[in-house]
């Protein structure tokens, strides 16, 4: 914790938690307001927390590759709901639409951070499975995209794209869109599907405002944009 010298510069100082347990007892007999505020201060340090951590280790490390998790449990060494799994027979799940997995490789990419905090895996569980599309795929819902050794990658994407290839995919389809406009006629300059616009010169020129209007109301710029969306989470 932090100390203060005479002259009120700032100093670290180590105190043992027997010491720390003793200093909060005493102090809930001190009246002061700075006494209360230690007391509260103390008291947020003692508090038990769930010490779950990865089993696994970050690279050229002895530290978890996630954790602890450090949610706040009622009791010391007690683990957090969302990490007592396999739960035994007589503990309900209090989370009984949702993935049974605890997420740990996940956990490298942000995308399931910023969604399931590190805990439980928050997406709900598909039908006839206890576990949701991202943790119990069907083929069409792997990754696909081709790989060095001339298969095609296997990661699940039931949830989330691909991290490998999220990017390469992403550009891949914002062309796609970019050009869609190209597969219709233009209204104005009379320019065939495949083709582009001209000007009245012949010249070629960017697409006319009818032409793109025209591919924003089509069914495959709506579909584009959803995937576009989706692999932007």
């Amino acid at each position: 914790m932090i100390a203060r010298r005479r002259n009120g510069a700032a100093r670290r100082v180590e105190i043992s938690a027997q010491e720390v347990e003793e200093a909060f007892r005493l102090l809930q007999f001190v009246p002061i307001p700075e006494a209360r505020q230690l007391r509260d201060k103390f008291g947020a340090v003692l508090r038990p927390v769930c010490y779950w951590a990865s089993s696994r280790t970050e690279q050229y490390s002895n530290y978890p590759a996630w954790g602890h998790c450090a949610a706040v449990v009622s009791a010391p060494n007690e683990r957090c709901v969302e990490h007592q799994w396999p739960l035994t027979a007589d503990v309900p799940d209090p989370f009984p639409n949702r993935c049974i997995v605890t997420l740990d490789e996940e956990l490298q990419d942000s995308r399931w951070v910023r969604y399931s905090g590190g805990l439980r895996c928050p997406f709900e569980r598909r039908a006839g499975s206890d576990r949701c599309p991202h943790h119990d795929p069907r083929d069409n819902e792997l990754c696909g995209y081709p790989v060095d050794d001339g298969g095609l990658c296997t990661t699940s994407q039931g949830v989330f794209a691909c991290r490998n290839h999220r990017y390469v995919r992403l550009a891949d389809f914002k062309s796609r869109l970019e050009q869609l406009p190209l597969t219709l006629h233009c209204a104005f300059c009379k320019a065939v599907s495949g083709e582009s616009c001209a000007n009245r010169n012949g010249r070629a020129v960017a697409f006319h405002k009818k032409r793109v209007s025209a591919s924003q109301g089509s069914e495959r710029h709506q579909e584009l944009t959803d995937t576009i969306e989706w692999l932007s989470l």
